[in-house]
């Protein structure tokens, strides 16, 4: 027998149960009784509370090793060599399709993340019912705000699980408190009315949030539900609109889809976003967890650095002659650059040593790479891999058996990037540039847009030594990069290593994407043999869902 695949199956099985009952007159202890469930202020509240971290940060969130790694390699945002999670086979070019027969490599890895999103937003749903019927039978949970507070998160939470799934998968259910929790599940949509959905959530956790409720006790919807960080009402809707900023880029599949999303609107939540980086601050101990993280850290051939997108950055001729070398006879270059979050050197040894050595812990040195030792460097393949590894959260594994210490969820970097993409799709290149300079001038100590490229087409300053220089086809040359380029170079950098796939994201909508990578995953077989429907591939160079030869043709 096929095991129930969601949540949202499980509960047509119990209703069939509950039949039996009837006639058995027999009490079923696997029957779900919500009402038992939820029921105290204690019980609703929880579920509330945990929701950010259940969603994102425990073994069923989805800052994990099952999507994640993937979403890296298939991006290059990092390079895999191994097989662990599927990601030497999304990494491998020519690029392959997701295969999604019975018992495929990657069986429990494509399917966890659909599956532990659904059922995170069925259990939202279910709470949200159940603090509505608690509120309206005439209790709370301490007052008007914090019954409110519970609501607002309740939404956000949600809407987050929900708009997860539209970033990665075709199809989904859509689930509301409304959608029942017996008989048959809802249908699949596709992804475009999940993340509608997703963004109606955030628009009601918002409104609750600006409710008289609220804003007659603010102090009563301060919570620390992000481990220990207090998060007032201001601060919670600058979250929630940012977001909304990422899901409305992010859900785009193509040049065309990203080119069509509503750029207004983005500019709109992010403007109005985070003013700094939310930062989570991790621990095994105590729950909160970035296994994607820390495992690419500590084991060699999880997280090498590929130059096929960052070789950008150099400004020595050595990407150029790597380009113009065929890839399987590619070999790992010394990348030199005026980027200050690079190490400096005009050898090996020296950039290691700059780096830190061994440990190459950063401190507060502003690197966000390291040249690592020659000893440690990973086989792989010739394209893939570097001298170089990402190391700016490094500190999570080095001599720290718990994994303790800050971890970057969403930069303030994305959502200043997000708004000047929409100002420059919008013609609005003067709006653009700051923006872009905000991490470009601070952090890499790059010279400054604003004020110096009037245009979209202008190139950016510096000349041969100018940062990024973008490949003008597969095999070079390179040329200094526009406004445009000068965004997705500074996106790529500031969100390494942040969120859940931004490189994949953005490089899907932007056409930057290696030739056949996959856009989306499928819904799992597991899935689809539960619904008596079938199941397919997606992917692969000139099968469904994949990418074109795209801006630099590789």
């Amino acid at each position: 027998m096929n095991k129930l695949a969601t949540g949202l199956v499980v509960v047509a099985a119990t209703f069939a149960a509950a039949a039996c009952k009837d006639v058995l007159g027999v009490n079923n202890p696997n029957n779900p009784n919500i009402a038992q469930v939820y029921g105290t202020a204690t019980d609703i509240e929880a579920v509330f509370a945990q929701g950010f971290l259940q969603v994102g940060f425990t073994n069923s969130g989805v800052h994990t090793n099952n999507l994640a790694p993937q979403l890296n390699a298939m991006s290059l945002e990092n390079y895999g060599n191994v097989a662990n999670f599927d990601m030497v086979y999304r990494a491998a070019i020519p690029r392959r399709f997701i295969d999604n027969s019975v018992n495929n490599s990657g069986a429990g890895v494509h399917y966890a993340d659909f599956q532990n999103m659904q059922k995170q937003a069925r259990a939202l749903s279910n709470a949200i019912n159940a603090l509505d019927a608690f509120v309206a039978a005439g209790h709370t949970l301490g007052s008007a705000s914090q019954n409110a507070r519970a609501r607002a998160w309740g939404f956000f939470e949600l809407g987050l699980a929900q708009g997860n799934t539209a970033l990665m998968y075709d199809s989904a259910a859509i689930v509301l408190p409304a959608t029942p929790t017996i008989g048959a599940p809802p249908a699949l949509v596709g992804h475009a009315n999940v993340m509608t959905q997703a963004l109606a959530d955030l628009d009601s956790a918002l409104t609750i949030a600006r409710s008289s409720a609220v804003t007659g006790s603010l102090a009563a919807f301060t919570s620390t539900w992000i481990n220990g960080v207090s998060i007032d009402q201001p601060t919670f809707i600058k979250i929630v609109r940012s977001y909304q900023a990422r899901f409305r880029a992010g859900v785009a599949r193509t040049p065309t889809e990203r080119a069509a999303v509503d750029w207004t609107q983005v500019i709109a939540d992010a403007t109005n976003g985070i003013t700094s980086d939310l930062v989570v601050q991790l621990s095994i101990q105590a729950g909160w967890q970035q296994t994607e993280v820390t495992n690419a850290y500590r084991y060699q051939g999880w997280g090498d650095v590929s130059m096929m997108y960052l070789g950008m950055a150099d400004t020595s001729g050595a990407y150029d002659a790597w380009l113009a070398t065929p890839m399987i006879n590619r070999q790992a270059f010394l990348l030199k650059t005026p980027d200050a979050r690079w190490p400096a050197g005009e050898d090996r040894a020296t950039q290691n040593t700059v780096s830190g050595g061994p440990n190459g812990v950063p401190g507060n040195s502003g690197l966000y790479f390291r040249n690592r030792p020659a000893g440690e460097d990973p086989p792989g393949d010739p394209w893939g891999t570097s001298f170089y590894d990402h190391f700016r959260f490094r500190y999570l594994t080095v001599s720290n058996s718990d994994n303790a210490g800050a971890w970057i969820e969403f930069p303030k970097a994305e959502v200043d990037l997000l708004a000047a993409e929409g100002y420059l799709r919008k013609g609005d290149v003067a709006s653009a540039l700051p923006l872009i300079d905000n991490s470009r001038v601070s952090k890499g100590k790059l010279p400054k847009l604003a004020g110096v490229i009037a245009t979209a087409t202008d190139p950016v300053p510096g000349g041969g030594a100018c940062v990024p220089r973008v490949p003008t086809g597969p095999s070079g040359p390179t040329a200094c990069g526009t406004a445009m380029e000068a965004l997705k170079y500074e996106y790529r950098i500031e969100t390494y290593f942040t969120g859940y796939g931004q490189w994949f994201q953005a490089e899907r909508g932007w056409g930057d994407l290696v030739e056949g990578t996959p856009l989306e995953f499928p819904v799992p077989y597991q899935e689809m043999q539960v619904r008596l429907l079938p199941f397919y591939n997606l992917g692969g160079i000139g099968g469904p869902s994949a990418a074109a030869k795209g801006t630099y043709g590789f």
